[in-house]
């Protein structure tokens, strides 16, 4: 859910080592994908995230795409 996302949103921030991130149908929901979006801005070692089936709605899909404005090393986003 998007507690769950929040946590590991926290955790994104200062991984230097992960790389693949498979979160398909958590629940993570609008306030999950908004947590993990802000983890996305400063992560630079992200290069593939599975976001398939969370119900992230048009608010949730506009912060990830913000995200993707600034961050230059995730390449797949499915």
């Amino acid at each position: 859910g998007a507690a769950g996302a929040a946590s590991l949103a926290d955790a994104m921030k200062v991984n230097t080592t992960l790389t693949h991130l498979n979160l398909q149908a958590n629940e993570i929901g609008a306030a999950g994908a908004a947590s993990l979006a802000d983890a996305m801005k400063v992560n630079t070692t992200l290069t593939h995230l599975n976001l398939q089936a969370n119900e992230i709605g048009a608010a949730g899909a506009a912060s990830l795409a913000d995200a993707m404005k600034v961050n230059t090393t995730l390449s797949v986003n499915y």
